[in-house]
């Protein structure tokens, strides 16, 4: 399943900065090419810590994004869930799913990320949330997750390890959990996944019922089951 989740706005002033915002937003998943340069998570760490100012005020410009962000925890966040963010940077996608969810965990490989994501819920008054500076390898929670969410994190993955990322993902579900998936598509900036690299990347981790929603025109989102029973 491949549709259009989210479309452009189509009022006056819209549509005349659209080409600009197509421009910018093009010009931003394509800076995430820098990935392919660190080495390591190490490198990754000390990217963030300089960078971390700027990202928010990257992604705020792009109403694509933000509306991303909402379509996400639409499609798979429900009243009471307790959630998984994995790769949660400054927590955007957090402080969206917080409002509905009983609790959000969420985990970043940055420690500088974590303390801008823990400012952002302080200033929204969000105290359901949980943050902690880890990997998704090192982290081993003590309950199941009834949600996972993970938003723009996949590119600081390399394209051999992303099975076993989504397996971590896999694991973190109770039985019958979804995963929901934000990013941009493969087809516009390769450091992310084409629509068939998705699919087979969370098929080979176990994930069923594999659905793939375009939002605007260069970003998707990725929606699995953990089955019910093995």
């Amino acid at each position: 399943m491949n549709e259009t989740m989210v479309s452009e706005d189509n009022a006056p002033l819209q549509k005349l900065l659209r080409p600009i915002i197509r421009a910018l937003r093009t010009a931003y998943i394509q800076g995430t090419n820098v990935c392919k340069l660190m080495p390591s998570e190490r490198a990754i760490q000390l990217y963030y810590k300089y960078r971390r100012k700027s990202y928010d005020l990257q992604w705020s410009m792009d109403p694509g994004y933000r509306k991303g962000l909402r379509k996400l925890v639409e499609l798979v966040v429900e009243k009471g869930d307790h959630v998984l963010d994995v790769g949660c940077g400054t927590g955007s996608a957090t402080v969206v799913a917080a409002p509905q969810a009983r609790e959000v965990v969420g985990i970043d490989l940055s420690p500088h990320m974590i303390e801008l994501a823990e400012e952002k819920t302080k200033k929204k008054s969000i105290c359901n949330t949980c943050l902690f500076a880890t990997s998704v390898e090192d982290y081993h929670p003590d309950t199941q997750f009834d949600k996972v969410i993970s938003s723009f994190m996949i590119p600081h993955v390399k394209p051999h390890l992303r099975p076993m990322i989504y397996s971590c993902m896999f694991n973190f579900l109770k039985p019958g959990g979804l995963v929901g998936l934000f990013g941009s598509r493969g087809e516009v900036c390769d450091v992310y996944e084409t629509r068939e690299e998705i699919i087979e990347n969370l098929t080979r981790s176990g994930f069923t019922d594999i659905k793939l929603y375009d939002v605007y025109d260069i970003y998707r989102i990725a929606v699995a089951k953990r089955p019910e029973k093995a």
